[in-house]
């Protein structure tokens, strides 16, 4: 009866024993599951962080592909401008030292023939202004004045006073002979027949 006792005792107290590592190991499974599940959740946040990040990567790349390429299409456009700018540059340079010769070949036609034709000029913006006198031979003092502009190699009258007969055939003849002597005489010529009839002679 006393082994009976002993031997229940034992099974019992072998049980309390298995239990409590049953028990332990319960406890254990869980703290894994836990720690799994929190680890599984971790790794799931790293990747999208990381696929965020890749992302944002390809994305930076295209934007600096893109900022690249308008740069490079920017610079050329400006290279463009430039040389546009230069060769304006040069043909207004040119313009300017053609009219320059025009005038300075007008002032020498006026030097040489202003004391013959009673001539003097006044200059003008892109023009040359004949003031000449001893046309009227009552008021020898008074001036008739013709204004001339260049434009390429063309003459263009501007201002006549007073307005004669025959100025766009004299204008047109100076622009095909270049003769500006002869274009002077003939509106001088002008001028005194003008002068000449308006005192009725």
């Amino acid at each position: 009866m006393l082994l009976a006792t002993e031997r229940k005792d034992q099974h019992n107290g072998f049980m309390r024993d298995q239990t409590d590592k049953l028990n332990n190991l319960h406890g254990l499974k869980a703290q894994l599951l836990a720690a799994s599940e929190e680890t599984s959740k971790r790794l799931q946040k790293e990747e999208q962080e990381l696929q965020r990040t890749q992302e944002d990567m390809a994305g930076a790349s295209a934007a600096a592909s893109t900022a690249e390429k308008k740069l490079d299409t920017a610079q050329m456009q400006l290279r463009r401008q430039q040389e546009e700018y230069r060769q304006r540059v040069t043909e207004l340079e040119e313009a300017h030292r053609q009219k320059q010769r025009q005038l300075d070949k007008l002032r020498a036609a006026v030097s040489l023939f202003g004391s013959r034709f009673s001539l003097q000029f006044r200059h003008g913006q892109d023009e040359l202004c004949l003031v000449l006198t001893n046309v009227d031979a009552f008021d020898t003092d008074k001036e008739f004045l013709l204004s001339v502009r260049i434009t390429g190699d063309t003459y263009q009258v501007t201002r006549c006073e007073p307005m004669v007969p025959w100025l766009e055939e004299l204008t047109a003849e100076v622009n095909r002979s270049n003769d500006f002597a002869a274009f002077v005489k003939g509106v001088r010529a002008r001028f005194v027949e003008a002068a000449r009839q308006a005192r009725g002679l």
